[in-house]
């Protein structure tokens, strides 16, 4: 192939060479004559001696799965294994378009040896969750006058796996550090009446107690029997219903409803492991794409992560197929929170709640509301103002018939926008705590 070098002495010879034929100048017309037979002779001898089979390529990086906004050192191990040495040989490392080089250069240009090694190195910021590769890489071999070149693609390629991002929790940690968070955020575990430790009052007798609980001392003050009564500590049970159906997808890059119910569901299911509370996800549209039940396991929180960093807005939202897998994996009383837009026709989804409340879950709904994570209406004009308050107004009405349609059945509809999702998670959180909702 001819490098930009190389068009560039093709088109001065044509130019020169057409030059001297039009002024009938010998000088020029022998210039330009020069240059294209150089051209064209270089090429075959360069085609002969063009061979990278001999170069091999090894990427190294210190982690395969990792979180959004961190940052990734990548090294790449370039060896001549042949008897042949490349006096101009670049070597170009291939990253997803939406990550951010932060330190050094992803390629390298450089003479090698026979049976030597080069290496370069280079840091990059992961942006965006989901499924990437690093590479391919591409292998070029110029000739001296640089003219022409070679490319070879090392089709080597490394998957990675970028999880959600970790700062909410990160943020919420620090808070904690500075404030009591149990008093905060309900980080003790739901307490009942029953046998436990705590001790939690009086009552009189009923037929029936076991004779170990009577406080004798107080029985002999008051003349009746009386029985002292301790606090027991439960736990709750939550399932996080993510919808990932295509119109979650709507909304600013990195900041779409999705986005913002995959972040919910990570806060929200590390909360829960600190407190030893159950949490599962369920991640579907018209598909269960992944359901992780809930569970204390160590590597519960990574389970979620996989889930949650593979989720991507396609399809629609099958309410019934969704709550009907998730239903016939979990057998005890569950709190669900489902994470969705309600964009979809109200009748599926009535009917999911309708098996919700049938198998004794309890549920909630905490819904992002479209035109609240799309452009704000300030930067529209004046037409394109009018039909988004349309919109918005239209929408919000759909939504208050079907908030009243599911109070029916004692499941609240909340909506929200980027700025109070994760607080409102948060804050659901605590008060499921506090009444004791979905205890095991």
């Amino acid at each position: 192939m001819i490098t930009q070098r190389g068009w560039i002495v093709l088109f001065s010879g044509v130019l020169l060479l057409t030059s001297g034929f039009s002024f009938d100048n010998f000088y020029l017309t022998l210039v330009g004559v020069y240059l294209l037979v150089g051209l064209v002779i270089t090429l075959p001898l360069f085609a002969m001696t063009a061979n990278l089979s001999g170069i091999e390529v090894e990427r190294y990086i210190d982690k395969t799965k990792i979180f959004s906004g961190d940052f990734l050192k990548v090294k790449v191990v370039v060896k001549n294994t042949s008897r042949r040495h490349f006096d101009f040989i670049e070597v170009h490392d291939q990253y997803p378009e939406t990550w951010i080089l932060a330190i050094g250069e992803n390629f390298i240009a450089s003479r090698i040896e026979p049976n030597s090694s080069i290496t370069f190195s280079y840091i990059v910021q992961v942006r965006m969750r989901g499924s990437y590769y690093l590479g391919p890489t591409e292998v070029i071999m110029r000739d001296r006058l640089g003219l022409h070149y070679y490319k070879r693609t090392v089709r080597e390629r490394t998957e990675m796996l970028v999880y959600p991002t970790w700062k909410d929790v990160r943020r919420l940690e620090a808070i904690g550090k500075q404030r009591q968070l149990g008093l905060m955020f309900g980080a003790h575990r739901t307490k009942v009446v029953g046998m436990g430790t705590d001790f939690a009052g009086f009552r009189d007798y009923v037929p029936g107690d076991a004779f170990r609980v009577i406080d004798w001392k107080s029985s002999a003050r008051r003349g009746d029997l009386i029985v002292k009564q301790y606090e027991m500590e439960k736990n709750v049970q939550i399932i996080c219903m993510v919808d990932s159906s295509g119109s979650m997808g709507n909304g600013y890059p990195e900041n779409t409803k999705l986005e913002y119910a995959i972040r919910a569901a990570v806060l929200l299911t590390n909360l829960g492991l600190e407190r030893k509370d159950l949490v599962g996800t369920c991640v579907f549209s018209n598909l269960v794409h992944s359901y992780v039940p809930p569970s204390l396991h160590p590597n519960h929180m990574y389970d979620v992560l996989d889930a949650l960093a593979r989720a991507e807005p396609s399809g629609w939202s099958d309410y019934e197929a969704a709550i009907s897998y998730v239903t016939n994996q979990t057998k005890n009383r569950s709190f669900i929170i489902w994470l969705t837009d309600l964009e979809e026709s109200p009748a599926p989804l009535l009917n999911a709640m309708k098996k919700v409340v049938a198998n004794g879950h309890k549920a909630m709904v905490i819904s992002p509301f479209g035109p609240w994570f799309e452009a704000p209406i300030g930067q529209f004009g004046p037409v394109e103002r009018v039909l988004a308050e349309a919109v918005s107004e239209e929408l919000w009405e759909r939504r208050r018939k079907i908030s009243r349609a599911l109070a029916r059945f004692g499941i609240d509809v909340i909506n929200v926008g980027p700025e109070d999702f994760l607080p409102t998670i948060i804050k659901q959180y605590e008060n499921a705590k506090q009444r004791g909702v979905a205890m095991y």
